[in-house]
């Protein structure tokens, strides 16, 4: 049974992502999933569920490999059960807001237009004009991102599971609150620090206190416009370039890694990583916008395509795709930190007085931390309840309260991902932390510039998804995953 579902599974998932990826890049107006997942149902129907659970039960614990790929393949089935049950809002939703447009003193924009034109525009009063048009948009698709989640809880309670929680918790083999216990110090040990960096900011950048502050302004921030002339669009694929160098990676050879720049009307604003057919086909995508961002967005993305493209091409392919996506995104959160190194900053970009940007940077990702902390903790009262006048309150209140940047109720749908993937990032942030600690111990302060670094990267990065985040750090010899060094990091950063 395994060769074939293994063939057809791989054939499945390139077939799904060549579909998100179109587009996502605005290279396609409309999502078409339903065709695919009617072509492959049977690998994720109830009877095929069923005979992965038996299996998974009688193989014995002596063979750890066998059992892992059989854990990897029941993760995927099920997860595309829930993702077959909802196929159809799905597209719904896609091609409601591929066909959104915003009016604004006469100009027509798309809404994907909109988001960044949110992060670039500098007049206030003209972005909160863009962000109640965008709200807008998204509150007339709420019914059905609502009746959308009651399936999927739905689903997850047919297979006998408790909750959708419970299901995901199971699956992946993670304790969602004892995650969110473990990160929820650090909103505490840096509240203070928080607060008066942003109070700083928000008055020197916008000329308002932190108590006026909304989420629009918040989407402004964090692209960091002030500094754009310090990174050049020009710079962009050089710097990436010789960052590779460093490493001993020739992105020149890597014919499998395709940088899509492309500005597309419909594409989408947020940058991510599609890999179609692990490690022969990666896509990097990204929406160049100008400045900082777009470095970050690309080394980010970097992270995740230079894992995929040196996953060995032997493994089986539960061991490319259905993996812990903590792992890859602290590969991720590794390559994009290098904005707050100043070394690197001297060196790829000639910007030697780069103290208040660093700062400034990590202020940026603190937000961003403490923002995903909140979201762990409404995501699983989300799902624990289909309350959702008390949800969409819990949403503003938690968000608003961990940022300080007041919030609306309206995204408090459309602001989730699949899975309670947010637990992810946070794991990610704190493992990511671990792993430069160690690339600095063991190879120096430029570590990315050390063919060696380069090569223990490419080594743990071999193993595709094969292990978790808990178990690579366990073999690197940095576990178990804390929160401390990254609170530490945060607190001497908006110190200096």
């Amino acid at each position: 049974m395994l060769d074939q579902y293994r063939r057809d599974y791989a054939e499945f998932n390139a077939a799904v992502l060549r579909e998100h990826y179109l587009f996502g890049s605005g290279q396609k107006m409309t999502l078409e999933l339903a065709r695919i997942y009617e072509r492959f149902g049977d690998l994720f129907s109830r009877q095929t569920i069923e005979k992965l659970k038996r299996q998974l039960d009688e193989t014995s614990a002596h063979f750890e490999s066998q059992r892992a790929s059989l854990n990897h393949l029941l993760k995927f089935a099920i997860e595309q059960f829930l993702e077959d049950a909802v196929k159809a809002l799905t597209e719904e939703i896609s091609a409601y807001e591929a066909a959104a447009t915003i009016e604004l003193a006469g100009r027509t924009m798309t809404f994907q237009e909109a988001i960044v034109a949110l992060a670039t525009e500098r007049r206030r009063a003209t972005r909160q004009v863009i962000d109640n048009k965008r709200l807008a948009v998204i509150a007339a698709a709420n019914d059905l991102r609502a009746e959308r989640l009651l399936k999927l809880h739905e689903a997850a309670r047919s297979l006998g599971y408790e909750s959708y929680t419970t299901l995901f918790e199971q699956l992946r083999q993670l304790d969602y609150q004892a995650i969110f216990r473990a990160a929820s110090p650090l909103l505490g040990r840096t509240e203070s620090l928080y607060v008066a960096r942003l109070s700083e900011t928000l008055q020197r950048n916008i000329e308002i206190r932190v108590e006026e502050a909304e989420r629009s302004d918040y989407l402004h921030l964090i692209r960091m416009t002030h500094y754009d002339a310090r990174f050049p669009a020009s710079r962009l694929l050089d710097v990436y370039r010789q960052t590779m160098a460093g490493l001993g990676i020739n992105i020149e050879a890597q014919r499998h890694i395709e940088i899509d720049l492309h500005i597309r009307p419909h594409k989408k604003p947020r940058a991510y990583c599609i890999p179609i057919i692990v490690p022969d086909e990666i896509k990097l995508i990204i929406r160049p916008a100008g400045g900082q961002a777009d470095y970050k967005a690309l080394l980010h993305e970097a992270g995740h395509s230079q894992h995929y493209g040196w996953t060995a091409a032997s493994l089986h392919p539960e061991f490319k795709y259905t993996g812990d996506y903590a792992l890859t995104e602290s590969y991720a959160f590794l390559f994009h930190h290098l904005l707050a190194d100043r070394a690197w900053l001297s060196e790829f970009l000639s910007f030697a007085d780069s103290h208040e940007f660093v700062r400034s940077f990590m202020l940026v990702e603190l937000m961003m931390a403490r923002r995903s902390i909140a979201k762990l903790g409404y995501e699983q009262r989300l799902h624990g309840s289909e309350d959702f006048a008390r949800a969409a309150d819990d949403y503003a209140q938690s968000l608003t309260e961990a940022t300080k940047f007041r919030t609306a109720k309206t995204e408090y749908l459309s602001d989730t991902d699949e899975g309670l993937y947010v637990a992810n990032y946070l794991r990610a942030w704190a493992l990511a932390s671990q792993l430069r600690d160690y690339l600095q111990s063991r190879f120096g302060q430029r570590w990315w510039a050390s063919p060696r670094a380069g090569n223990f990267l490419k080594e743990i990065w071999e193993t595709g998804d094969r292990y978790t985040a808990d178990e690579m750090a366990s073999q690197i010899g940095i576990g178990p995953i804390a929160f401390d060094l990254l609170i530490d990091e945060f607190n001497q950063a908006l110190k200096g």
